[in-house]
């Protein structure tokens, strides 16, 4: 993933996230069933527009890495990919945060799965970091879902930082 990728998903996440979720947010219907379904059409419009900048970056990859990144979004046998976190996170968090923190892990996903997949010596993002991110967040998740937010910002810190 280059630059420009990194800065379209940041830019994406600070500008275009912010006013989806506080349109999402800001409903004033009177029908609680109606607005449940307004804002989970809002969701399904913006994963299905987080996916299709997805499928933008897996064609950079190579078959290998697109591959490495399936695995890594869906997981195998003896570990959960990121989808699964990503859902088991969500689910923790108060009903407010959820939009946002779905969005967030999504666009983490493309940044970590898309840098993880390439080859060992030019990556930069190793499987023992996945596994720090991984167990700092289900931790934090089950012991204080209040504060899962602060840490998935600080890994996405940590992200922008190393890909940057």
């Amino acid at each position: 993933m280059n630059t420009r990728m990194i800065l379209i998903i940041g830019l994406t996440t600070i500008f275009v996230v912010p006013s989806i979720v506080s349109t999402a947010q800001g409903l004033n219907t009177k029908c609680l069933p109606c607005e449940d379904i307004q804002h989970a059409v809002r969701l399904i419009a913006l994963e299905k527009r987080l996916t299709e900048v997805d499928q933008d970056y897996l064609l950079e990859l190579d078959e290998k890495a697109r591959c490495w990144y399936e695995k890594f979004q869906n997981g195998g046998f003896f570990y959960n990919g990121w989808q699964q976190i990503s859902e088991d996170i969500v689910a923790k968090v108060a009903d407010e945060e959820k939009l946002k923190t779905k969005i967030v892990m999504l666009t983490l996903g493309v940044k970590i799965g898309c840098e993880w997949s390439k080859e060992n010596d030019v990556r930069r993002i190793s499987t023992q970091m996945l596994r720090k991110w991984g167990d700092i967040l289900r931790s934090t998740a089950t012991e204080s879902p209040d504060n899962i937010l602060v840490i998935i910002n600080t890994i996405e810190f940590e992200v922008n930082r190393l890909l940057l």
